[in-house]
């Protein structure tokens, strides 16, 4: 194919490529779900997406949903040269294939789903180079936030102002480290070369310049992107106060492709053990969701109490999840995890009495409350 066929073919098909920056899109969780949704509504509307994901090491790429969906689904080679610096600033030394898919279908919008090494600097400079205009979804902290979680101190919902030595103080102390010792680390400057040092205590004294580092590298970011999508109004707040103008900001919230339900009607008047309250928790397994809540609160509660709670999502195999997974094994009234279809969440969520949402953050979405109210599920949350 030359250059004018290209051309005339991306007039032809408005192409947007959906950046993942992750091996797969068919687990659950809010962010798979949207993108898998986005996708779909786009072909609706005669748009040719294209989910490019990316070949992480020792990952293999799922392709359980290729044959059903009507997206293209592209997968891009490891990225190059991913040290301890090139993850804070989302700057890899090399990203094969990318310029190449970028000019061969000369995509008119870049959708990026997150920003790290995988899908950030030289993604964004690459989608720049085809005058594709760039949007990114706000989809969780780490967006802005080094910490990722937006908790400041690991304890309080942070407003998101970035500052070299706040965020580099809280990234101590969510890793326990006492206040004294990182309000010390956080003020003094690192060592030339240090982020090269993998040892805990290279770790430690180049933990302000890696600080230094998310921070440009936000700005600059900034700099190339067209437009930020959130979901939420408090997104707004954090990233005006970093600095981004409110023409770069569209506010769209969240939504389901799925028809509402009908509503439960099978309600007993009074639980027992034979028929408990079922309990439901949507989401990832991830430590901001508050899932150690749910579990503390089992710990506590009489065993006679007829209550189980289900758990639907992904992310259970990583360290913190099997961490948790451990209760599961002395207290039967906590089902075992589930990845749950998309096309399917409402059905089983309509099994269930109450979703329960107990995150610890401010959530961007989140998608399990939309997803409850369309099943006819009340929701009971955290605040």
């Amino acid at each position: 194919m030359n250059a004018a066929e290209a051309l005339f073919g991306a007039f032809r098909r408005r192409v947007c490529l959906h950046l993942v920056g992750a091996s797969t899109i068919s687990g659950g969780g809010g962010s798979n779900t949207f993108i898998r949704g986005l996708a779909r509504r786009q072909a609706d509307l005669g748009w040719t997406p294209v989910v490019v994901l990316s070949q992480g090491r020792g990952q293999t790429v799922g392709n359980d949903y290729k044959s059903s969906e009507n997206f293209e689904v592209r997968v891009l080679p490891e990225v190059r040269g991913v040290d301890r610096r090139a993850y804070y600033n989302r700057c890899p030394a090399e990203a094969p294939g990318v310029a190449e898919l970028f000019s061969e279908l000369c995509p008119r919008v870049v959708h990026f789903h997150t920003l790290n090494p995988a899908a950030g600097r030289l993604h964004l400079e690459a989608a720049k180079a085809v005058n594709a205009r760039t949007v990114v979804t706000y989809h969780t902290g780490g967006i802005s936030c080094p910490q990722t979680g937006l908790l400041e101190n690991g304890r309080a919902p942070c407003d998101g102002r970035l500052s070299l030595e706040r965020c580099t103080r809280c990234r101590f102390a969510n890793r326990g480290i006492p206040r004294p010792v990182a309000e010390f680390l956080a003020r003094h400057p690192s060592r030339p070369g240090a982020h090269a040092d993998s040892s805990l205590f290279g770790r430690l004294v180049s933990s302000r310049a890696m600080t230094d580092e998310f921070i440009r590298s936000f700005h600059h970011a900034v700099s190339l992107i067209d437009v930020f999508h959130i979901q939420s109004r408090w997104i707004a707040d954090v990233l005006r106060t970093n600095g981004v103008p409110a023409s770069k900001l569209a506010l769209v919230e969240m939504g389901v492709a799925q028809a509402a339900a009908v509503g439960r009607s099978d309600l007993p008047e009074s639980f027992s053990k034979d028929r408990p309250l079922r309990l439901v928790f949507a989401g990832r397994c991830i430590d901001v969701k508050g899932i150690e809540t749910i579990l503390a609160a089992f710990r506590i509660l009489p065993r006679a109490v007829p209550v189980e709670v289900s758990f639907l999502g992904s992310g259970w195999e990583t360290t913190y999840g099997v961490k948790l997974l451990r209760q599961f094994d002395r207290d039967i009234r906590l089902q075992r995890p589930r990845v749950i279809c998309n096309d399917d969440i409402l059905e089983e969520l309509g099994r269930h009495d109450v979703c329960i949402v107990p995150s610890i953050w401010l959530e961007t979405g989140p998608l399990a409350v939309y997803e409850a109210m369309a099943a006819g599920v009340p929701v009971v949350g955290s605040c």
